[in-house]
């Protein structure tokens, strides 16, 4: 599966994947050599995990606990 179709079910789900509470972040990512969603969460816990699928449009979904995300001062 190419860069490209990756970038576009990306496009398609991100409004989804960040309407779930406690989701703060999408992006393109790898795992084990191949392409995946990564999904950035503040915290893992049993409910937020039951809401994100496991894989969306034949691409796994990976789970990364982040925390918050906050823009640097420059």
């Amino acid at each position: 599966m190419s860069n490209r179709k990756i970038r576009g079910v990306l496009k398609r789900h991100t409004d989804e994947l960040m309407a779930v509470p406690g989701v703060v972040g999408v992006a393109e990512g790898e795992f084990q050599g191949r392409p995946c969603i990564k999904v950035f969460v503040m915290g893992k816990t049993h409910e937020l995990l039951w809401q994100i699928p496991k894989t969306i449009e034949g691409f796994l979904l990976r789970i990364e606990e982040s925390g918050e995300f906050r823009a640097l001062g420059i």
